[in-house]
């Protein structure tokens, strides 16, 4: 890393001059965006993946303007015949959230930019929960402490001090995790499909089969969301087929992308990418924060969480500042 960038301020002069260098230098690879809720109301199902509609219409603006959005599939096609856009941009929306469709959806059809989600198939219809939205109910009617006497007398191990909840089942995620998490639930006379019922987190049949393919096309995010790494073989390939399934069921044809939940490298393994390219997908996504060049793995494309906050956070994950570089006034470190 150019040790300048760790020094210098992102809106210096130097800093601008290492930004329109960088740029020269990528100005054909692409950067695949992640969103995942896109709602005005902060709930306990998307308090830390949630965009405010007012914030992500400002962030398509800034992309219409600056980068030359398109759609996953269409980067693909050009990617394969060596004709890669100038400052390619991606979106995508994961989970599979109703106002991925009711709220995202028209706000990017307005300013041509095209969209790729991501459903979660077994919580389609609001048929049940995704794990850690069963996780985020039990933690917000204060179970924590029924949550891990579940998973301890269930063999995981000991809670290190100063873990909380969530970031403990995270950490100790096995293949039975949700199931635990369900049976919790019902002991305490709820369950997965009664609260996604009540709720009505997620994208409805009708709304998939009836989306226009000129605007948005979906992709496979497995079925139940799980840690595929945590997953045995035969596993992985279940969850990947039972989604691939469903959506080309919904949608009439096949999706093309994988998106590894998660999508850190510890998420998935060798398995994951080799079971992708088995099933008909064309590539696969990790959410590792990196840039893609256009004569890259298809099955090592990487994505990038969309920021929330300060707009100049955004437009550093889209110039691949790093992390460790001088940060905004007031700026802390998470």
């Amino acid at each position: 890393m150019n040790p300048l960038m760790t020094t210098a301020g992102f809106d210096t002069l130097t800093g601008r001059l290492i930004r329109r260098m960088r740029r020269l230098r990528s100005e054909t690879c692409v950067t695949i965006l992640t969103y995942h809720s896109v709602d005005h109301t902060e709930t306990i199902f998307n308090s830390n993946v949630r965009h405010d509609p007012a914030e992500f219409e400002r962030q398509m603006d800034y992309l219409a303007e600056n980068y030359s959005p398109l759609s996953l599939r269409e980067w693909i096609e050009r990617a394969h015949r060596n004709d890669p856009p100038h400052r390619g941009v991606v979106v995508t929306l994961d989970d599979g959230y109703a106002d991925s469709l009711r709220q995202a959806l028209p706000i990017a059809f307005r300013r041509r930019i095209p969209v790729t989600i991501f459903p979660v198939t077994a919580v389609i219809g609001n048929r049940d929960l995704l794990w850690q939205h069963k996780l985020a109910w039990l933690v917000a009617h204060h179970h924590e402490a029924r949550v891990l006497d579940a998973l301890i007398s269930a063999g995981y191990p000991p809670v290190p001090e100063n873990q909380n909840v969530e970031a403990y089942v995270r950490a100790q995620f096995r293949a039975d995790t949700p199931e635990i998490l369900e049976s919790l639930l019902k002991k305490l006379g709820q369950s997965g499909a009664s609260i996604a019922a009540a709720e009505r987190l997620y994208l409805e049949p009708e709304e998939i089969a009836q989306a226009d393919r000129d605007l948005v096309e979906f992709g496979n995010h497995t079925h139940t969301h799980p840690f595929l790494s945590a997953l045995s073989v035969d596993e992985q390939r279940e969850e990947i087929i039972l989604a691939r399934d469903a959506l080309s069921a919904l949608t009439g044809y096949a999706p093309i992308a994988l998106a590894y939940p998660f999508g850190l490298k510890r998420h998935y393994n060798a398995a994951s990418s080799q079971i992708a390219r088995e099933t008909g997908h064309r590539v696969a996504m990790d959410m590792r924060r990196r840039i893609n060049r256009p004569d890259g793995d298809p099955f090592e494309l990487s994505r990038k969480p969309a920021t929330t906050g300060p707009h100049d956070h955004f437009e550093r994950i889209l110039e691949d500042w790093p992390d460790n570089a001088e940060p905004p006034p007031m700026e802390g470190r998470a």
